[in-house]
């Protein structure tokens, strides 16, 4: 179950890549949790766990780890953002014609109030819709070289603290889009049709459906909804830093580690045989007698105007 679970995770962020927002979230994780300088990883149940967060100072020292060395620039929160529908490609929507009033043998379980009704299905294996409310919040971090060097010098303390991070990579989030409600669907039949019904029929540009409030069918199978009370929202794409622990066989082949086994003082700007993933550091794990090379990969939100669309 828990296999099922992480892949249902992972299928999802795989087939919404299409959205330039980062990673999105199959199961929108609260913002108290999940935020621009959360620190953490996800499990072999694809469930977040927070290690701290970076901009809690004395936070980290009562953790082992050591403060930031110089300020985290935040941008100013945009909060006046408003999503239509967030569908996978190879998703399509489809206008459900109505004649006096909402056919409940099409949209069982959509109110009569809203003004039209969308059917999203889908070409492909897997297909899906995100769902949101207004607005959305899009929260970040400028700059990433700040939390690179704070990994560099805390790999170590990092690994012997929370030694998951072995199988599982670490994240540093740096951005986030969150909102009060949100109901998403994955579906794998390219007969399946999911409605939704919309207050308004003002097609919002690019987002393949109207940009109103909206009320999903009661009928169809698969949803999962999420709503918040109080300051409270829910992250449903986030941008972050990825760092991943390679094992290297009795420290062969590592890239720059110091006689004594800490990180090095080198920083690559690239690894020559991953033009993705950045070198961070190498280092000795005496406890366990492992060796790692420690590269990192940025997963970045689009722009504030991309955002909009």
């Amino acid at each position: 179950m828990s296999g099922h679970q992480r892949k249902l995770d992972e299928q999802y962020a795989a087939v919404m890549e299409n959205h330039p927002f980062g990673v999105a979230l199959y199961r929108p994780l609260p913002t108290s949790i999940l935020r621009p300088g959360s620190l953490g990883y996800f499990d072999e149940f694809g469930a977040w766990n927070l290690i701290a967060h970076l901009a809690e100072g004395p936070g980290l020292l009562a953790k082992g780890l050591g403060e930031l060395e110089g300020e985290i620039v935040v941008a100013p929160p945009d909060d006046g953002i408003k999503w239509g529908p967030k569908i996978s490609s190879g998703t399509k929507a489809t206008k459900v014609e109505l004649s006096g009033g909402i056919d409940l043998g099409l949209a069982s379980g959509i109110p009569l109030t809203v003004s039209a009704v969308y059917s999203y299905s889908t070409t492909k294996d897997v297909g899906a819709i995100l769902l949101t409310s207004a607005p959305i919040t899009y929260e970040r971090y400028f700059h990433s070289n700040i939390f690179k060097k704070w990994v560099q010098k805390n790999a170590l303390a990092i690994l012997a603290g929370w030694p998951e991070v072995k199988d599982h990579d670490l994240w540093i989030v740096t951005s986030t889009f969150s909102t009060k409600k949100c109901a998403i669907n994955m579906w794998n039949s390219h007969s399946q049709g999911i409605k939704v019904g919309f207050t308004s029929d003002i097609w919002g540009i690019g987002n393949a459906g109207p940009s109103a409030d909206w009320v999903r069918s009661q009928t169809d199978e698969g949803w999962a909804e999420y709503s918040t009370k109080g300051n409270e929202k829910y992250a449903v794409f986030f941008g972050g830093l990825k760092f991943h622990y390679s094992r290297l066989l009795s420290g062969m082949g590592m890239t720059g580690l110091n006689p004594r086994g800490g990180p090095s003082k080198f920083n690559l700007p690239k690894d020559p045989q991953d033009p993705v993933a950045e070198y961070i550091t190498s280092l000795f794990d005496p406890e366990n007698d492992e060796y790692f090379d420690l590269h990192c990969e940025e997963i970045i939100e689009c722009d504030v105007e991309s955002a909009r669309e």
